[in-house]
């Protein structure tokens, strides 16, 4: 039986954009230079393919498919990760490497991803482009994509993959011997640059077999619009957790822009500068965070209710997150890219499948702002008006659900649940 070689999908959540991809057919063998790092960067600018920011805009305004399926594809991303306890993901950095991948797809494969996506890949890379092109100007969440390919004689890759992924997602192209250790150093040293530091490596060793590497990277840095006033915050206070105890935590106290509510929840959302801001659901007396994951995925609409005042107390946290997202992904409907019935003829003519899909997160949150990024929902505004004077006072001192939410697209760039 013929042996079958390995794509290797990492994510991890960082800083900054790459350029774009090789054009000329497919990646020559090059004859490795007697220096210590043998990566050799084939990226080059393209122009003329991806369409002007007026047609994305034009676009984006009518992707509903999209813009469905992407709400849908975050709930239940946090849901499958959640087994109890604090942990953060990336909706956005999947998707976009997630995406990469989809362009090497085809047949029942490519049918798997696209039910998920909730669109087809045409779609999905204007849709990331316009994102991306989005986080350009605001700069506040930075997106790098990178596409690492191991030189060896029996694997190349098609000039029509690398160039889908470098119109559209802005890829880097690397190519490198994996057996040089050398090459691993680069790969997490363009992690480590690409995450401003945060995450400093992505992979101890390349997993036999590996063939392909393919990186997204993402930071979001949002100062709040109304900061929390480090005068306010107590040191001393008291978070309780699901099992019953308490913790003291570091809890700031301000003003929410937004407040919600729903027969399970109910929740405030503060603003970020630039167009972005945090959305928290505080489980009501009663249910619990899988209660209010379980009503994200329902896709049911909250009420938006007006009050002359809206106060929130939030943690200051800092956490880290470090999933293996084969199951969940094979759990959501994608599970032939993961076996040897895998099918990726349009990226290469060698038989390979996906090993691992790997994601690392990093979240940071203060009186200043917040170093991450959030989901979102489908939601119906609803005005109430009153008489006498409403105060919303929601106070974030048991397990939460939280997301970093783009107001402008729409979409969740992190979503997590904080239990202390």
């Amino acid at each position: 039986m013929k042996k079958l070689t390995a794509i290797l999908l990492i994510l991890c959540m960082a800083c900054s954009l790459a350029a774009c991809t090789e054009r000329d057919g497919d990646i020559p063998k090059e004859t490795p230079t007697p220096t210590a790092s043998q990566t050799k960067d084939l990226t080059k600018a393209t122009s003329g393919e991806a369409p002007n920011e007026t047609e994305l805009t034009e676009f984006y305004q009518k992707a509903e498919g999209f813009k469905k399926g992407y709400s849908n594809f975050a709930a239940k991303l946090l849901k499958d990760c959640y087994t109890g306890g604090t942990v953060m993901v990336s909706p956005l950095s999947l998707y976009a490497a997630l995406g990469m991948l989809s362009n090497g797809a085809s047949g029942e494969t490519l049918k798997e991803l696209e039910e998920a996506f909730g669109c087809d890949v045409n779609e999905l890379a204007k849709a990331i482009l316009y994102i991306t092109l989005r986080s350009e100007k605001a700069d506040v969440v930075k997106l790098a994509n990178s596409i690492w390919i191991n030189d060896i004689e029996e694997f190349s890759v098609k000039e029509s993959f690398l160039s889908m992924c470098g119109t559209y997602y802005r890829s880097a192209v690397k190519k490198a011997p994996f057996k040089n250790p050398q090459t691993l150093t680069d790969l997490n040293a363009w992690v480590n640059e690409k995450t401003k530091g945060r995450i400093d490596k992505i992979l101890d060793q390349f997993p036999e077999d590996t063939v392909m590497v393919l990186l997204n990277a993402m930071t979001f840095d949002g100062k709040w619009k109304e900061q929390f006033k480090e005068d306010y915050t107590d040191e001393n206070g008291t978070f309780h957790k699901a099992d019953g105890t308490t913790q003291t935590v570091s809890m700031m106290h301000g003003d929410a822009e937004r407040y919600f509510e729903s027969d399970v929840f109910e929740g405030i959302e503060k603003d970020y500068q630039d167009g972005y801001y945090l959305r928290a659901y505080l489980p009501k007396e009663g249910k619990t965070v899988s209660d209010v994951l379980t009503r994200l995925t329902e896709n049911q609409t909250v009420s938006y209710l007006s009050a002359d005042e809206i106060y929130v107390s939030l943690p200051k946290f800092k956490s880290e997150s470090t999933l293996t997202l084969n199951g969940t992904l094979q759990s959501m409907g994608i599970k032939k890219a993961f076996y040897d019935e895998a099918e990726f003829k349009a990226m290469t003519d060698a038989p390979v499948y996906v090993s691992q899909v790997l994601q690392k997160t990093y979240i940071n949150v203060d009186e200043h702002g917040t170093e991450a990024a959030a989901v979102t929902a489908i939601v119906a505004n609803l005005e109430c008006y009153v008489e006498t004077k409403v105060v919303k006072n929601v106070v974030l001192d048991r397990p939460f659900v939280y997301e970093i939410v783009d107001a402008e697209s729409g979409v969740t760039l992190f979503a997590g649940v904080y239990e202390g």
